[in-house]
């Protein structure tokens, strides 16, 4: 039995990780920190032996942990990974991975050092959508990557100044899947708004996709109170040929569905990645082409796959078998640590005081 324990026991572990974990027939959810006792006592009360700790040291000092979820706000989130990597135990990460590049590259040498695995919470990249535009960009099949072009819309801009009742009006979900109204409009731990709750999304996509490494990076935000951003636009420039522009909102409003796409053109072909529905299309010189989308019973957002693929690592590694997958998901990592390069300029000083 791969156990688990869980850093954070707010509304989207409850939401997405433990369902994951419980789900799974060779995990168990073991022990669980948390500093607001109410919220600890809830998430333990539904997992029977779970035991219950205050900070992630006190957790790790007594308790035999194969997985860690990281799921406490982004301010948080480098300590208890690294806390987690130096006791031995596999690491998943919620995004944003972390606040500052240093730590995620700094996490990602350290998972390798000791042939573990870290991987971060990013749903978008575990559909079949992802797998192809990844087989596609690596085999060359669209030949010369020349242009990203990226939009990223969403209804979070009530939560950058705590309106988490209007949020849930647009996104037409209950009270019961909502987070504190502190958790995204509080910038000592959210480490900003828009740029981490959202464009991490978008931006961590095209770098897993292309494999690139973002050589320049120029952005801007608009920012509704210092720190807080609600809107994005950024320019790179990609390793290899490639230009990528990125435009990211959180201000989509009910009665227009939201955009979530990505389109990749190169030199034999093109491809446009719809992340909202999880499908692909594309096309290349040669009249070859193709459309993929999710299959019966498969999730657009499949938020429970980032721990149970990382739960299916560890097992296989404590069956005998090679540590390929667990080192896969790491490499995942250093993907996530270059999109935390992105990121992290939309809250340089220079950034915000413009």
């Amino acid at each position: 039995m791969i156990r688990v324990g869980l850093v954070g026991c707010g509304w989207w572990a409850a939401h997405a990780h433990v369902p994951a974990i419980e789900a799974h027939p060779d995990a168990a959810l073991v022990a669980a920190s948390d500093p607001d006792p109410a919220r600890l006592a809830a998430m333990t009360a539904g997992a029977p032996g779970a035991r219950s700790f205050s900070t992630v040291e006190e957790m790790l000092a007594v308790s035999d942990l194969d997985v860690l979820v990281v799921a406490s706000p982004a301010a948080f989130h480098a300590g208890a990974a690294r806390a987690g990597l130096l006791s031995e135990v596999s690491v998943l990460v919620e995004k944003p991975f972390t606040l500052h590049a240093a730590e995620a590259h700094g996490l990602v040498r350290l998972a390798r050092a000791r042939r573990l695995g870290l991987s971060v919470s990013l749903p978008y990249q575990y559909t079949a959508a992802a797998r192809e535009i990844r087989a596609l960009l690596t085999e060359g099949r669209l030949g010369d990557l020349v242009g990203v072009h990226a939009v990223f819309e969403s209804y979070t801009a009530p939560l950058y100044s705590g309106d988490v009742d209007e949020y849930l009006r647009r996104v037409n979900r209950p009270h019961a899947v909502a987070p504190l109204p502190g958790t995204y409009a509080d910038v000592a731990i959210a480490g900003g708004g828009h740029g981490q709750s959202q464009t991490s999304h978008v931006v961590s996509a095209i770098m897993d996709a292309t494999g690139a490494r973002p050589e320049r990076i120029a952005g801007e935000s608009v920012f509704v109170s210092p720190g807080m951003d609600t809107a994005n636009a950024i320019s790179l420039r990609l390793s290899g040929t490639a230009v990528a522009t990125v435009f990211s909102s959180g201000g989509a409003l009910p009665g227009l569905a939201a955009q979530q796409s990505v389109t990749y053109l190169g030199t034999a072909g093109s491809a446009r990645h719809d992340l909202a529905r999880a499908t692909l299309d594309w096309a290349t010189a040669d009249g070859a082409g193709g459309h993929v989308e999710p299959g019966d019973g498969e999730s657009a957002y499949p938020n429970g796959a980032p721990v149970s693929t990382l739960i299916d690592a560890v097992a296989q590694v404590r069956a005998g078998h090679s540590d390929a997958p667990l080192m896969e998901l790491t490499a995942g990592a250093e993907r996530a640590a270059r999109a935390v390069e992105v990121i992290e300029s939309l809250y340089s000083e220079d950034a915000v005081r413009d």
